[in-house]
């Protein structure tokens, strides 16, 4: 049962409250709407289907692999040295198309297909144009070793170059025992150099990015930013349309007698919030575990990976899941708090979605603004609009997730939306405490912006 407000009779009905009653009655307000939702057909079922399609969006690259599977990948060879180039395509074909363990070798298609280029220009035009994946030129350097670089839209740190550079060894040590008996001066095998020439034009940290793990990045931050924005958007109409829907019913005269503003504010805004963190958990658990046992699942689905350590997704750590939870919670408390002022003032849940359509339009303007600068994570509009608490939630995620953003301005982003949430709270319960007891009044956004400046006044 709700405890009576304390300070009598007379004392005003948005003051702020102190000791047990605030959390003992904003705890079993919050208890009340967890569970009026939780247990609603509606929640169970749309959490199901969420827990379907994440869980379809997180085997989507197995299925991509597995309409890629019959992709040849296509490795050019300069040398001018006929001898040296032979050795390599023969010791590179048999070490890349080898059939892996357990393979059928009649049912092996070859992964690679090796060939020789005339030139090195030649070889590089073909890349660009996706003639070929990848170019190795092999050149004689000075010591009498081999020389290798290649030329790769991928980075040094890709599985491909990594397994050609190993490659690369092989046959050095080949042409090295190739000159033994007939060079006396040859002396110790030293491991050839092996450059890597990235057309990659992305960088982290000063190195290219893969361009396969770029496009990973912002697909998944792509889907983050997406469902903060339904999240928000939905959770927000929650809080809105149970204040209406009390109002409306006379269950407010009731609740506001046994308890202050404030309290019913802070209790439904937790007791909302803790029902989408339910159905947050329920959907990324197991969309969270397919993501780590992607590879298990692809080899049991398609087979060993031509190119051994392949991700199939890129992106997706601990690390960015903490940093949705946190963003997600800041902005929820942000908005719904203006979602519950916003309620207040309605007397019917059909007027709710007038007065909350500023609010989802500021939400989708930072949704849009997030999605849109991903495309140019760097630029300095964009910085700005991972400072500004409506957008924040929002933009600093896409930030996070592509790479480009220094541990200070996290702290500092967080801090912000932090403290605005706290300042948008003493301003929401004012408008709160007058709208819950005001019928009849016409919904508009003027109403609610009157009622705003007077709470900040």
């Amino acid at each position: 049962m709700i405890g009576r407000p304390t300070g009598g009779p007379g004392a005003a009905p948005g003051r702020r409250r102190t000791g047990p009653g605030l959390r003992r009655n904003g705890r079993l307000i919050a208890q009340r709407e967890y569970l009026d939702r939780v247990r609603t057909r509606t929640f169970v079922a749309a959490t199901g289907v969420l827990v379907v399609v994440a869980i379809g969006l997180a085997l989507a690259p197995i299925g991509l692999r597995y309409l890629d599977r019959g992709t040849v990948i296509r490795v050019g060879i300069v040398a001018a040295e006929d001898g040296v180039a032979e050795r390599a395509l023969a010791l590179l074909d048999s070490y890349l198309n080898t059939p892996p363990e357990g393979t059928d070798p009649t049912r092996w298609e070859r992964p690679f297909l090796l060939s020789r280029a005339p030139d090195e220009g030649t070889g590089r035009a073909a890349v660009a144009d996706g003639r070929l994946n990848v170019l190795l030129v092999i050149r004689r350097a000075s010591d009498g070793g081999l020389a290798f670089t290649l030329h790769t839209p991928d980075t040094a740190a890709s599985p491909l170059s990594q397994r050609l550079g190993f490659g690369a060894v092989g046959v050095g040590i080949l042409d090295w025992q190739s000159r033994l008996p007939a060079d006396p001066g040859v002396g110790q095998f030293h491991p050839p150099s092996f450059d890597v020439v990235s057309s990659s034009s992305a960088t982290e940290a000063g190195r290219p990015i893969d361009p396969q793990e770029l496009a990973s990045r912002s697909v998944l931050a792509t889907v983050l930013i997406v469902l903060i924005f339904v999240t928000l958007t939905i959770y927000g109409m929650w809080v809105a349309t149970s204040v209406a829907a009390e109002k409306s019913t006379r269950v407010m005269e009731l609740l506001i007698s046994a308890a202050r503003p404030r309290e019913l504010l802070v209790g439904k805004v937790i007791g909302v919030g803790g029902a989408g963190l339910t159905q947050y958990v329920a959907i990324v658990v197991p969309a969270a575990l397919v993501v780590v046992f992607q590879d298990r699942i692809a080899s049991v689905v398609l087979g060993p990976s031509p190119l051994a350590g392949e991700a199939p997704l890129e992106g997706l750590t601990l690390p960015i899941l903490g940093a949705f939870l946190l963003f997600f919670v800041l902005g929820f408390v942000l908005y719904a708090l203006l979602y519950a002022a916003a309620g207040s003032l309605v007397s019917r849940q059909e007027d709710v979605q007038q007065l909350a359509l500023p609010l989802s339009l500021i939400s989708m303007a930072s949704y849009i603004a997030a999605v849109i600068g991903i495309g140019s994570i760097g630029s300095t509009l964009v910085v700005i609009l991972s400072f500004v608490p409506f957008s924040s939630p929002f933009v600093m995620l896409a930030r996070i997730m592509l790479g480009r953003v220094e541990p200070w301005e996290i702290a500092l982003s967080v801090a912000i939306l932090a403290g605005s949430s706290l300042l948008i709270l003493r301003i929401a319960a004012r408008i709160y405490a007058t709208g819950v007891v005001l019928y009849g009044q016409r919904p508009s956004v003027l109403a609610f912006l009157r009622a705003a400046r007077t709470a900040i006044g």
